[in-house]
Formats: structure tokens, sequence, C-alpha cells
């Protein structure tokens, strides 16, 4: 168990002391080396555990699930498009105050589920938490729609992260918040029905 412990801590040092560059330097200025080094760990010691910088990213990424089961605790109790906006505008807020590393982030989820083949966990968690809200509604029956809760989500996602790569480096947060409004009342139009 000493070991598994040790490895972990190593783990979480690692990606401590890289987002912490990444801040300082910007992603693309910062090395495997300068990462292992502040570490006070061997370059080796740094592929044991990603085999690449970008792989730093992604876990950040995904280190953000359990915030997202939070911001849908948070939306319980509205109607069920005023809940799927406020789960976005909320992850709108998050991306905006990390700003670059974030960009970098979602730049490289990309970039690794076109690669892969294989959606990242972060892509999935939004999946599933918007799949989660929508089958809850219809349940409920605040929510009259023909398509599968999976399938509603999955254009949902795809359009909020289609409007965070158009939009994120030439919009304000508010701005790019009303385009995302905008292309959520468009999908929402074409899966709730009366």
């Amino acid at each position: 168990m000493r070991r598994e412990e040790r490895k972990k801590r190593t783990r979480e040092e690692i990606i401590r002391q890289a987002i912490e560059l990444f801040k300082q330097k910007g992603y693309h200025h910062v090395t495997v080396e300068e990462i292992a080094s502040a570490c006070g760990i061997a370059k080796g010691t740094f592929f044991n555990y990603f085999a690449r910088k970008e792989q730093v990213l992604l876990h950040m990424a995904n280190s953000y699930l359990p915030l997202m089961n939070q911001l849908v605790e948070r939306s319980r109790g509205m109607a069920p498009k005023e809940r799927v906006l406020h789960l976005l505008r909320d992850l709108l807020a998050i991306y905006f105050q990390y700003g670059e590393l974030l960009s970098l982030t979602l730049a490289e989820t990309i970039r690794a589920a076109i690669e892969t083949k294989d959606e990242s966990a972060n892509l999935q968690g939004l999946e599933k938490a918007l799949a989660g809200m929508l089958s809850e509604a219809k349940e409920a029956g605040t929510l009259a729609a023909r398509w599968e809760s999976e399938r509603m989500a999955a254009v949902i996602a795809a359009v909020f992260f289609h409007t965070l790569i158009g939009g994120v480096s030439t919009l304000t947060e508010k701005e790019l918040g009303r385009q995302v409004e905008r292309q959520l009342d468009i999908v929402w139009e074409g899966i709730h029905h009366v």
C-alpha cells in the first residue's frame, strides 16, 4: 500500500507542478524536463505516469467531473431548458476563469478524441450529466421529447463545444453566454415538442 500511495503522490505532484508551470510560462514554453525538475524526479519517471505532457491536460480536464455533479445538483428544481442552460453557463464561467489553460485542454481533448477515436472522459461526463437531466425531466413529465436522452445530450454537448471553439478567442464570457443560449434555443425547438 505504501508503494501505491507514493505513486499516487508522485502523480499528483507532477500534475500540480505542470499546471503551475503552464500558468507561469504558457503551456508551449514548458518542457517535460522542467516539469520533472520542479517535481524533483527524473525525466524518465515523468514518462512512467504520462506518455507526453499533453496527457497532463487531459487529466486536468477529467478532474472536473466531480464538479460537474455539483453543478447538476445546483440546478435541480429548474425547468429542463433552464437547467441545461444553467449548467452550460457554469461550465462557461469555469472555462473563462482558467482561460488559456482550459483552451489548451479543450484542444487536446478534441485532438485525443480524433487520434484514439474514443471520447475523453470529460466529453462523456458532460453528455452523461445532460442525459441524466433530460431523463429526469422526461420521467417527471416536464420534457416532452421523442428522442433518447443520450442522443439529445450528445447534440447539446456538440453544439456547446462548437460554440465554445468558435467564439472563445473573440467574444467575452457574456457574449459567448448569449450565443450558447441562442444555440440552445435552436436545438431545444428540435427536441422538445408539445
